[in-house]
C-alpha cells in the first residue's frame, strides 16, 4: 500500500514538473515571438541594418578604384572664325621659284603662290578614343579602402548593440504590461470587497447596528478604488501602446497575456559575468573596429613618403573628317609618378592627428571595458535585491491575508470597528499590489542582467 502511494505522488510529482516546465516554455515562446517580430519590423533597428550596407558599398566603392578605369570618349568639333594665324608662302617660294627656273631655263615651279591664313580652331575634326587608367601604386586609395572595410565591423558592431538593447526593451515593456494588467485584476478583487462591504455597512444601518457614517465611509472607499482602477486601465493603454510601439503595430493590438509567468532563482558568478561580457558585449567590438580603421588612416596619412604610380593608355582615332582608317588611328601610353616633397607640414599634421584620433579610442576602449563591468555587478546586485525583496513581499502578503481574513469575520459579527476594518483590507490590497510589482520586477531585472552580458 505504500508502495503504490509512493509511486502515485512521484507520478504526480514527474506531471506537476512536466506542467511547470510547459508553462514557463510557454511563455518564453509567446516572449521570444514577439521579440523576434520586433527584430523584423522595428523601424529604428532596420534603419541600423541599413547603414551596413550602407558601409558596404561604401567599401566596394574605395576598393573599384584599385581597378582599372575604362572610358570611352567621342568628340566631334565644327567651328567658324576666331583667331588665325597666317601663312607667308607666297613671299618665302615666289622669288625661290622664280630662280629656279631661271636657272634651269623652264618654268617647272610655279611662282604665283599666295599667302594663306589657318584658323586655329579645328573644324570638322573628331576623336574617338578608349581611355584606361591603371594605379600601380597609390597608398592614399589602398588604406583608405583598408579603413572603409574596418568600419563595416563597426557598423555591424553598432547594430548589435542596438538589437541587444532593443530586445531588452521589448522584455521590459512586455513584462511592465503584465504588471499592470495583474494590479487591475488585484483592484478589480479589492472593488468586490470594498463592494460587499457597502452591501454590509447598508444592512447595520438598515437594522439601527450603525450610524449612516460607516455607509458614507464604505461608498468613499469604493469611489477611490474605482479611480485606481480608472488609473490603472489608463496605465495598461500605455503600457500595451509602448510595447506595440516597438513591434512596429497598431498600437490598439492586443497583447497575449501569459497568467502564471514564473521565475528561476539563480546565483551568478560576477567575475565569470564580466569575463562573459567583454567577450560578448559588441561595444569593445565597436571601439576596437574604430581603432582598426585609424591604424589605416595613420598608414594612409603617412603615405605621403611613397609616390604615387600610375599608368595610362589611350587608343583610337583623330583626324579631320569622320573617318576611321590608318590615317587616323592613334595610341598613346604614360607612365605617371607624383610625389609630394613639401606642403607646409601639412602631411606631418594629419599624422599626427591621426595618432591622437586613435588614442582617444583606446581611451574610450578602457572606459568601455570599465563600464561594463560596472553594469554587470550593479544588474547582479538588482537582480538579488529584487529576491529579497519580493521574499520580504511575499511574507507581508501572507500575513496581511490572515489578518483581513480575521478582520473580515469579525466585522461581519460587529465586533471590530470600520476603522479596523479599513486599515485591514488596505493593507492587503498594497501587499498585494507590491508582491505583484516585485515579481515583475525580478523579470526585468534577470533581462536587464541579460542585456549586460549580451545574451546571444
Amino acid at each position: 500500500m505504500k508502495k503504490q502511494l509512493k509511486i502515485k505522488l512521484r507520478q504526480i510529482i514527474i506531471l506537476l514538473s512536466f506542467m511547470l516546465c510547459t508553462i514557463e516554455a510557454s511563455a518564453q515562446s509567446i516572449l521570444d515571438t514577439y521579440v523576434k517580430e520586433g527584430l523584423i519590423s522595428n523601424q529604428q533597428y532596420l534603419k541600423q541594418l541599413l547603414s551596413i550596407d550602407i558601409a558596404q558599398e561604401e567599401s566596394n566603392i574605395s576598393k573599384s578604384l584599385l581597378f582599372p578605369d575604362i572610358s570611352f570618349n567621342a568628340s566631334y568639333l565644327l567651328s567658324g572664325g576666331g583667331r588665325t594665324i597666317g601663312f607667308p608662302v607666297g613671299d618665302l617660294l615666289n622669288p625661290a621659284y622664280a630662280t629656279l627656273n631661271q636657272l634651269t631655263n623652264s618654268n617647272q615651279f610655279p611662282t604665283d603662290l599666295e599667302n594663306f591664313n589657318e584658323q586655329l580652331l579645328p573644324n570638322n575634326f573628331h576623336e574617338t578614343k578608349i581611355r584606361i587608367i591603371q594605379p600601380i601604386l597609390n597608398t592614399n586609395i589602398y588604406f583608405g579602402y583598408k579603413a572603409k572595410k574596418a568600419l563595416i565591423s563597426l557598423s555591424e558592431a553598432k547594430t548589435n548593440a542596438y538589437r541587444n538593447q532593443l530586445k531588452f526593451e521589448i522584455k521590459k515593456a512586455y513584462f511592465n504590461h503584465l504588471k499592470v494588467l495583474e494590479q487591475k485584476t488585484i483592484l478589480d478583487s479589492t472593488r468586490l470587497v470594498v463592494k460587499e462591504l457597502v452591501r454590509v455597512n447598508g444592512k447595520f444601518v438598515k437594522y439601527g447596528l450603525a450610524t449612516k457614517d460607516v455607509l458614507y465611509n464604505a461608498e468613499a472607499q469604493l469611489y477611490e478604488v474605482d479611480a485606481q482602477l480608472t488609473q490603472a486601465q489608463k496605465n495598461i493603454s500605455t503600457s500595451r501602446n509602448f510595447f506595440n510601439f516597438l513591434l512596429n503595430r497598431d498600437l490598439e493590438t492586443p497583447i497575449d497575456r501569459d497568467e502564471l509567468i514564473g521565475f528561476e532563482r539563480e546565483i551568478f558568478s560576477i567575475k565569470k559575468l564580466q569575463n562573459n561580457a567583454l567577450t560578448n558585449r559588441t561595444e569593445v567590438n565597436q571601439v576596437q573596429s574604430g581603432i582598426d580603421a585609424s591604424d589605416y588612416e595613420i598608414k594612409r596619412s603617412k603615405g605621403f613618403l611613397i609616390p604615387d604610380i600610375s599608368v595610362a593608355g589611350e587608343f583610337g582615332y583623330q583626324g579631320f573628317g569622320y573617318e576611321f582608317d590608318r590615317n587616323q588611328d592613334y595610341y598613346l601610353i604614360s607612365f605617371n609618378l607624383s610625389w609630394s616633397i613639401f606642403q607646409g607640414g601639412k602631411n606631418n599634421a594629419q599624422v599626427r592627428k591621426a595618432k591622437f584620433e586613435k588614442k582617444q579610442l583606446e581611451a574610450d576602449l578602457s572606459d568601455i571595458k570599465k563600464r561594463i563591468q560596472l553594469e554587470v555587478s550593479t544588474a547582479v546586485y538588482e537582480y538579488e535585491e529584487t529576491l529579497k525583496v519580493y521574499d520580504l513581499q511575499l511574507a507581508l502578503l501572507k500575513s496581511a491575508k490572515e489578518n483581513f481574513k480575521i478582520v473580515q469575520g469579525k466585522y461581519r459579527q460587529n465586533k471590530v470597528l470600520l476603522v479596523e476594518f479599513n486599515e485591514s483590507r488596505t493593507q492587503l490590497t498594497t501587499a498585494q499590489l507590491k508582491e505583484s510589482i516585485a515579481r515583475f520586477n525580478i523579470k526585468i531585472a534577470k533581462a536587464n542582467l541579460d542585456r549586460t552580458i549580451q545574451i546571444k
